[in-house]
């Protein structure tokens, strides 16, 4: 009797270190290497020749969309890895140019020092002296990375004859920050900065987003952006007076017509596709 009651206890006991052994740790069920291992696959050479239609379309990711929201995944959110590999030389996982406008080649470079100086804004405040007269102070409010709600990207629409394939091709991407001037009033969303796609997918290659599906088929951000698993809306086409839709004369002060004439464009380039094959 004796011998069975120690042999019940001596059970318990080994289930409970076991379930404790389990939950600590649980992400070491099995050695996870498959992001960390990923090298870059590179576009496919396009010949000019075989272009025959090209439009460029420039587009906003809110990642307040329940779509994006993996993007910023608190384990491995997009704008500290954007940010970081723009503003840190010693980042162990590389590091990009920061371009100041979507020319880039053709455009300005901002130093490391200037992006990090980018986003804050000077707040007065009234505080007392030592005699205890009130005297304006200047406080320097610094820029946070979290505080990045959207991303615009730049790419290419291409019709390759030589493939029959209509692809896009993400040339350019730049976090959004809101501008705001002394007393903390806001001026609108700004580019803190534009990073080429091409100098972002070694870092992104071995980066790991949260997969809403399975937590077995490991993503990556350039497996997210390369799959267009992203939601977006288009803010810009190719036109002559090098302008955002908004600014058109029909749409502005008319945010509703800006709207209507995105979803125009999408559905553009869908008829356009569309009507390339026969059925």
């Amino acid at each position: 009797m004796k011998m069975r009651i120690f042999l019940s206890t001596l059970f318990i006991v080994a289930c409970v270190f076991t379930s404790y052994g389990q939950s600590a740790q649980e992400d070491w069920t099995y050695d996870k290497k498959a992001v960390n291992e990923r090298k870059v696959i590179p576009h496919r050479y396009t010949r000019e020749a075989n272009v025959k239609y090209h439009k460029r379309i420039h587009r906003i990711i809110d990642t307040r969309e329940k779509q994006n929201l993996p993007m910023h995944w608190p384990k491995n959110p997009f704008y500290n890895i954007i940010y970081e590999a723009a503003t840190k030389p010693d980042n162990p996982y590389g590091t990009v140019t920061a371009y100041t406008s979507d020319s880039l080649e053709n455009g300005g470079i901002y130093s490391q020092s200037q992006i990090l100086e980018r986003g804050g804004y000077e707040l007065i405040m009234e505080v007392e002296d030592e005699y205890g007269y009130p005297k304006d102070t200047t406080i320097i409010v610094p820029f946070e990375p979290d505080q990045i709600k959207k991303y615009r990207i730049m790419e290419d629409w291409i019709f390759d004859y030589n493939y029959s394939d209509f692809r896009a091709t993400i040339i350019s991407i730049a976090p959004l920050f809101m501008q705001v001037a002394g007393e903390g009033v806001e001026l609108g969303e700004a580019a803190l900065f534009y990073v080429k796609m091409e100098d972002l997918r070694p870092i992104l290659v071995n980066m790991e987003i949260f997969n809403p599906y399975n937590d077995a088929a490991r993503l990556s951000f350039d497996d997210w952006f390369e799959m267009r698993m992203f939601s977006s809306y288009i803010v810009k086409e190719s036109n002559v007076w090098d302008y955002d839709i908004k600014y058109y004369e029909e749409n502005e002060d008319n945010p509703f017509a800006a709207l209507l004439k995105s979803e125009a464009i999408k559905n553009d380039l869908f008829i356009f596709e569309h009507d390339l094959w026969e059925y």
